[in-house]
């Protein structure tokens, strides 16, 4: 799989992250999810392969950027420099540095009905990103889609990166699921998506990804 990558692209979070490191991760990533049973992926809903790439996507770019993933389950961001190692689970549920890392598969048409090993691409009428409050100002994207064509099976893989580091409240919408058992979510408004459009890193370089993009997240800058 080829990727078209910005090559200017470069942070640091109390570590440093920059194109290299995101395309490697990247690729390890849709390596680690073409080695596994294409029968795993028919009996997973989309939401959990979805946690699957990103926790994927979060142990590679931790590797190749030396930081750590956070150790609570509940920790916030989802990568950390390596020397949080040592710090409390109360500071580690809101570290001060550090990078947010959320992955998405997008919605498609009503009435699609597309199993696992379909590629959506062409089907595909939004991608939104899912935060559990609306105070999250940076965050990388993940956008996936069974994309990595092996022998009989079509597996995941990330067809684009994206990131912003401007994100405001007013970019994410209400909180919903605060009853019951629901977890709480907001979803990225059409503002914050303008930013993350802007902000690319990495496209899968195939024509049909890239206009899909533009027309459900907005033009990559």
């Amino acid at each position: 799989m080829k990727y078209k990558v910005r090559r200017e692209f470069s942070i640091k979070v109390g570590f440093q992250v920059n194109q290299k490191h995101v395309k490697n991760a990247a690729e390890l990533t849709n390596e680690v999810l073409a080695d596994l049973p294409a029968s795993l992926y028919r009996s997973l809903d989309f939401k959990t392969v979805s946690s699957v790439i990103g926790s994927v996507f979060c142990d590679t770019l931790a590797k190749e950027t030396k930081a750590i993933v956070n150790p609570i389950e509940k920790g916030h961001p989802d990568l950390v420099p390596a020397h949080a190692a040592g710090a409390t689970e109360a500071t580690l549920r809101n570290y001060p540095e550090g990078l947010e890392i959320k992955c998405t598969v997008g919605n498609i048409e009503q009435g699609a009905n597309l199993r696992a090993g379909q590629q959506r691409i062409g089907r595909l009428t939004g991608i939104t990103w899912q935060a559990h409050h609306r105070e999250v100002a940076a965050l990388m994207g993940l956008a996936w889609d069974f994309a990595n064509q092996r022998e009989s099976f079509v597996f995941p893989a990330i067809t684009g990166v994206f990131y912003a580091d401007d994100l405001a409240e007013e970019d994410w919408g209400a909180v919903s699921g605060t009853t019951g058992r629901n977890t709480k979510v907001s979803g990225m408004r059409v503002s914050g998506k303008d930013k993350m459009a802007a902000g690319w890193i990495l496209l899968l370089d195939d024509a049909e990804y890239i206009a899909g993009f533009a027309r459900t997240l907005g033009t990559p800058g």
